[in-house]
């Protein structure tokens, strides 16, 4: 008489290949060019069982291209170097994380190991060091301009709100302000993660943006819908919502 295998054996056998299914996500897409040297790309992750996109930004520049967070899985890095290179005929010279989280400054021992210049500011690199992960190369120094292969760009930090170290980038040519995770999307249904915000602080950060970068004429949230406007406006209505 054959010997059945126990359930739980094949419940273990299984269990890799399904998880695998449930959690594979989607390549990068990198958007129509928004403007001269200008582009953004997407990627995607799951949470809570959801899959959503995450907005990043690159920079053209005739030293290099410049990128502005990570793709939000590892997987994916060597790829959108690839790409790139294989587009612009530049490789990627820098990389500036907005914030701390995997979708932004992920794993930056990879750029690290390559000797692509990070940069990320020193509370960033306080909260990805207890973590236990890499830390950037660089400190950003925030308010001052950076200029790179005749392209200029500004990292500013104007407080707390989807996490206590969330910075957004000015490019003043183009008068685009990638926003990062500090602004939802007006397709956002809610806030999202929380769970390192500061709600309290956040709608006056969202007000000091508003003020400041009035003259922004595209203004990129972290997630979901990045085109049109009124995303600004939307996150303090779920702001005011909570």
């Amino acid at each position: 008489m054959k010997k059945s295998i126990p359930f739980f054996i094949i419940s273990m056998l299984l269990s890799p290949l399904t998880n695998a299914q449930t959690t594979q996500v989607r390549d990068f897409v990198i958007e129509p060019q928004i403007k001269p040297n200008f582009y953004i790309y997407k990627t995607f992750g799951v949470f809570g069982g959801k899959e959503y996109s995450t907005n990043a930004v690159y920079l053209v520049t005739k030293k290099g291209v410049v990128l502005f967070d990570v793709p939000w899985q590892k997987t994916q890095y060597q790829s959108l170097l690839d790409t790139i290179q294989k587009r612009h005929h530049l490789p990627v010279i820098a990389v500036f994380a907005t914030h701390s989280h995997e979708d932004r400054a992920g794993d930056l021992s990879f750029y690290n190991n390559k000797g692509i210049k990070t940069y990320a500011t020193e509370k960033t690199n306080e909260l990805l060091k207890k973590d236990g992960k890499a830390t950037s190369s660089e400190i950003i120094k925030t308010g001052k301009p950076y200029r790179i292969g005749g392209e200029e760009f500004i990292v500013d930090f104007l407080g707390e709100g989807h996490t206590v170290d969330n910075v957004v980038v000015w490019f003043p040519k183009y008068k685009i302000l990638d926003g990062g995770c500090l602004v939802k999307s007006r397709s956002a249904a809610d806030l999202g993660y929380t769970g390192e915000a500061n709600i309290a602080q956040w709608p006056q950060t969202m007000e000091k943006l508003k003020s400041k970068y009035a003259q922004a004429t595209l203004i990129i949230p972290g997630h979901d819908e990045w085109k049109g406007g009124g995303h600004v406006e939307h996150t303090l209505d779920l702001l005011n919502k909570k």
